[in-house]
């Protein structure tokens, strides 16, 4: 039974530190958003404005080792998703980037895994292994996926945070 006037006790939430970052692939081309499509293109001038700023947090519930991470823009409130395919595709998600990594093995899609090499990030898909996130070699194409990187598909990026 609670004493008069204190409050009942419970467990501290575990608080899930978003982090803000640019991201741009190794030809220099940046986020925006187009026709509700996050595309990559050279942003020069005025339009340098357009570059979206990548929100992401941990996914505490896939393997630390893989470095896992949940992405998105617009403070985190349109989130990157890759339901698995044998085909997948890339979309922008209405959700809760602070909320996604509670829902367990259930935000694979929402999870990609970082890997390092030579000053460049790439990103795979958890719900879809072998799938990188890509530009195309072409300006002002949306962001997709790709198994492999090839002269139409760019998989290394820049990842620095703002």
């Amino acid at each position: 039974m609670e004493a008069e006037g204190l409050a009942s006790c419970h467990a501290p939430t575990l608080q899930t530190k978003v982090f803000k970052y640019r991201i741009w692939d190794m030809n220099q081309k940046s986020l925006y958003l187009r026709n509700d499509q996050l595309v990559a293109g050279h942003l020069q001038g005025a339009n340098a404005a357009l570059e979206e700023k990548v929100f992401w947090v941990p996914n505490r519930s896939f393997e630390h080792a893989r470095l896992p991470v949940i992405m998105g823009i617009q403070n985190g409130t349109r989130c990157l998703a890759s339901p698995a395919a044998p085909q997948p595709t890339l979309r922008l998600e209405a959700a809760n980037i602070t909320e996604l990594p509670r829902a367990g093995e259930a935000s694979a899609p929402f999870t990609f895994f970082r890997s390092y090499k030579d000053g460049l990030w790439r990103f795979e898909s958890a719900a879809n292994p072998g799938w990188f996130l890509c530009t195309s070699a072409r300006a002002h194409e949306p962001l997709g996926l790709s198994r492999h990187p090839d002269a139409s598909h760019v998989l290394d990026f820049y990842f620095q945070l703002c």
